[in-house]
């Protein structure tokens, strides 16, 4: 059974620029992942995984903006260390590498967990396999430049012991040899040097036969001899033998700590690509704010492009010296016919769309300004550039023609089609014949298709056509040059007999070109008519436009009114709420106060007469508004709540309410505390200025 057809051709892809863009992108990226991320990148993603690119590179723009970057270099390709460590024993240099990547991982976690304005950051790095386990043990066994380290296994342990004892030795022996030889006259130099990797001595060329050892080199002068002295050759030789024992033991420290990197390479890779996310995200972000872009917004249907610019231009030009392209094609139309001058821009429209609509379904942003819009497309194909192809003895127009089959079998509906030079490469009449057969097809399918054309008759086409609109490069034929500007609902002209008059064209034969074109004027006139037309209607649906956006700005003054005068309310209540707390929290000490002083000073009667006024006086502050509120907040009261106490300008939690006696026992840092209901406050502190819970 075939494969099913690719809904985003590689070669349409291609025709578009996105290759190249991506490898700008990607040149952003500080890792081997991150890089592999953005060059993998392309149409097509599902929601979910489109929207959480977009709201990775949203957070990394902010953090960049704040002049907050994470510091990612020096991060080795985690995937391919544990493909290696599965084929051969890693270089320590290599594994201590890893340890240092991982080791930035970690400190990569712990820098994003620490900013909320990045939760899906944090929550991509967070998804990365848990190495520190590994990272652990790496840096156990490996100080930073790789070398094994001592307690990477007993024995290594103590033989290096046992070589630092030898070594000792022998400096002490060798010491003592050439203090007699320096006496008996022998040595050129009392030092002793290294040759071959032994400490020998420098004798004088001729006193060999009084200095007895083994002879390792001698000078380019022959006055001098390199000799080990026989005194320390048995421990040279215990200690070579030492040196071959250690390099396998270091090979088995490192064979198994690449046993377990290799154990571990699925977790690595997994680990990789979290990392290559993180990366790319930033990538993207500082990609956008280089050619000024901006993650679009996802629409419906409408592709909307405001401001839109080719980011290729816009590197090799500048992005002031870029004509913006303002686009508007799934709403009023589907389909959009360019025609006018050749080298007028026509062909720059059709590839900035295209690579933009490629860019958004890659979920990564677009060179345009705010209020581009568009829409999730299920396929992307494009005719660009000249087909032609002597290896597979194609012509302009069998190479046009493949294309545009390859669109009409594979593309899905609602796909976007991108036609340059639609119907050239063969005769007039019938390449117009066929290239309005295969804008019928295209619409009748649902597609949104913009197509770039020389033929007049396809302009007829699209003024025919209900969901079909006609557009034109401006072109000035006084100075003979393109303004590079796309003007919607305008069907353009060559102006051939405008650039043939500037250049010298002799005017008997301007005169018959003339006269010949006039023959075939009325479609040209009956365009130019409609166009007239259409431009009328589109003033009165702009004034209907700003009309309605003039409403809508009012009716949003007088929402924005109300909710202040709400809020002025809501402030006016809440301060009245807090001047009645603290005046009952004042009035109950008094009361209580009072009690304490006097109750034990009356007599029974008045006792009990002083007890009802409190009780009265209480009754009274109850049965104000603030005070049924103040009832409510008290009977509602439970375990475990927390309450605003002023006296320490705290949220407390509750450990227990007792309501007969009126008070509360609260929780603050590592004491319990009681205080009286009045010393509790229903009414919140003003926003801004909440403090913590304790």
């Amino acid at each position: 059974m075939p494969a099913a057809a690719d809904p985003f051709p590689a070669a349409a892809l291609a025709a578009l620029d996105l290759p190249a863009v991506l490898e700008w992108i990607a040149a952003g990226a500080r890792t081997p992942a991150g890089r592999r991320e953005v060059l993998a990148s392309g149409p097509g993603l599902d929601r979910a995984e489109r929207t959480a690119r977009r709201a990775r590179g949203q957070e990394a723009e902010v953090l960049l903006a704040g002049a907050a970057a994470p510091a990612l270099e020096r991060c080795v390709d985690l995937t391919q260390a544990g493909e290696e460590a599965r084929r051969r024993t890693p270089a320590g240099e290599e594994l201590a590498a890893l340890a240092r990547s991982l080791g930035r991982l970690a400190e990569l976690r712990g820098w994003i967990a620490a900013r909320p304005e990045a939760p899906a950051l944090a929550a991509v790095l967070a998804a990365a396999p848990d190495l520190e386990p590994l990272r652990l043990e790496l840096e156990r066994c490996l100080d930073p430049r790789g070398e094994v380290r001592d307690e990477a296994d007993p024995a290594l342990a103590e033989l290096r012991r046992d070589l630092a004892d030898l070594e000792r030795r022998r400096r002490t022996e060798l010491d003592r040899v050439a203090e007699r030889w320096r006496e008996r006259g022998l040595l050129q130099n009392p030092r002793p040097v290294e040759r071959h990797g032994r400490p020998v001595l420098a004798v004088r060329a001729g006193q060999q036969g009084r200095a007895r050892g083994l002879v390792h080199d001698r000078s380019r002068s022959g006055d001098t001899l390199f000799v080990e002295p026989e005194e320390v050759l048995a421990l040279a030789n215990r200690i070579d033998a030492g040196r071959a024992r250690e390099r396998q033991l270091v090979h088995r420290v490192l064979a198994r700590l690449g046993a377990e990197v290799a154990a571990r390479r699925e977790d690595l890779a997994a680990a990789d690509r979290c990392l290559g996310r993180f990366d790319a995200a930033f990538a993207a972000a500082a990609w956008a704010a280089e050619v000024g872009g901006r993650w679009p917004e996802e629409s419906p249907r409408q592709l909307l492009l405001r401001g839109a610019r080719h980011p290729l231009l816009i590197r090799s030009l500048g992005r002031e010296e870029v004509v913006p392209l303002d686009l508007e094609l799934g709403g009023d139309f589907d389909l959009l016919v360019v025609t006018g001058p050749n080298t007028g821009g026509k062909t720059v429209v059709l590839k900035t769309v295209g690579l933009l609509a490629a860019l958004a379904g890659a979920g990564l942003p677009v060179s345009a300004e705010e209020g581009t819009a568009l829409p999730v497309l299920p396929g992307i194909d494009a005719d660009v550039g000249d087909p032609q192809s002597l290896e597979n003895s194609l012509s302009t127009f069998s190479g046009h023609l493949a294309r545009i089959l390859r669109a009409l079998r594979h593309g899905p509906p609602g796909g976007l089609v991108l036609l340059d030079e639609l119907g050239t490469g063969t005769d007039p009449e019938e390449g117009a014949a066929l290239g309005r057969a295969v804008l019928e097809a295209l619409l009748a399918r649902g597609s949104l298709v913009l197509a770039n054309t020389h033929l007049g008759s396809l302009k007829l086409f699209s003024v025919q056509q209900e969901r079909a609109e006609n557009a034109s490069m401006e072109f000035d034929p006084v100075s003979l040059a393109p303004s590079f500007r796309l003007l919607v609902g305008v069907p353009g002209a060559s102006h051939a007999l405008e650039v043939a008059e500037r250049l010298g064209l002799p005017d008997p034969i301007l005169q018959a070109a003339r006269a010949y074109s006039r023959g075939g004027g009325g479609a040209e006139a009956l365009l130019a008519e409609v166009a007239g037309v259409r431009r009328q209607a589109e003033r009165i649906r702009e004034r209907a436009r700003d009309a309605e956006a003039e409403a809508r700005e009012r009716l949003r003054e007088a929402e924005a009114e109300e909710e202040a005068a709400r809020s002025r309310a809501e402030l006016r209540l809440r301060e009245a709420e807090m001047a009645f707390r603290d005046l009952r929290s004042d009035l109950e000490r008094e009361l209580e106060e009072a009690g304490r002083r006097l109750r034990d000073r009356l007599p029974g009667a008045a006792r009990e007469a002083f007890d009802t006024l409190l009780a009265r006086i209480r009754r009274l502050l109850d049965a104000s508004e603030p005070g049924r509120r103040w009832d409510a907040f008290l009977a509602g009261l439970r375990k475990g709540e927390v309450v605003w106490v002023p006296r320490y300008r705290e949220r407390l939690r509750v450990l227990r309410v007792d309501k007969n006696r009126r008070r509360l026992k609260l929780r603050r840092g590592e004491l319990e505390i009681e205080v009286p209901f009045h010393e509790i406050s229903w009414v919140e502190p003003p926003p801004g200025t909440d403090p913590p819970e304790r």
